[in-house]
């Protein structure tokens, strides 16, 4: 279970997140919704590590998780977080890519684990393909499956499908979603709206 408890956050002295607690229980997809700009994906860091809270408390199942005034290597092992930026390597496969992490020392069941993987973000025609030739919608769809490639025990999805067009993102979400069920792995994303609204306090 991710704890998420009575957290505040400010930049450089700004207020961006206010007193701000939530849980997400295993197996659970829990979504939060907000304008840009409302601080989604500064939540997200935070629920990372990658930042220090003013205040307030993050645990998932009975571990708290610090920023990097705790922490020599930002994010804890057992999460994985999947920024819009992708972080992949793309003078490499689409399959080297995902596989990058998975241990040399068992090839058939890395190969397996690939295969599945591409089937689930839909690339499989694309293995062999260079990231450097993909589209921005198709490097995403890598970026996730590499993020859930060693079976993290929760994944944190900062706008998920943003650059996936619409055609491909009904079908690319039903076949992740379904795939995280069946896993039993939790997931917490981000969407973005052009309305004033937004699920948790912000100043």
């Amino acid at each position: 279970m991710l704890q998420v408890k009575n957290i505040s956050f400010s930049y450089n002295k700004t207020p961006v997140l206010k007193s701000i607690s939530f849980k997400v229980n295993p197996s659970e997809h829990f979504s939060i919704i907000g304008e840009s700009g409302s601080g989604k994906s500064t939540l997200l860091k935070l629920l990372y590590g990658t930042y220090d809270l003013n205040k307030g408390q993050i645990f998932w199942k009975d571990k708290e998780i610090l920023g990097p005034k705790h922490n020599l290597i930002v994010g804890p092992e057992y999460m994985k977080y999947v920024a819009q930026e992708f972080d992949l390597i793309p003078f490499i496969t689409v399959a080297e890519n995902i596989g990058e992490f998975l241990s040399n020392f068992y090839p058939e069941e890395k190969q397996e684990r690939i295969d599945e993987l591409l089937e689930v973000v839909q690339l499989k025609d694309f293995a062999n393909t260079k990231v450097k030739l993909l589209s921005g919608g198709q490097k995403q769809r890598v970026a996730l499956a590499r993020a859930i490639a060693k079976q993290p025990e929760i994944i944190l999805l900062d706008e998920p499908f943003s650059h996936i067009d619409n055609f491909k993102k009904q079908s690319l979400r039903r076949s992740l979603f379904k795939y995280l069920k069946e896993k039993i792995l939790p997931a917490l994303w981000l969407h973005t709206i052009r309305m004033m609204f937004c699920p948790f306090q912000t100043i």
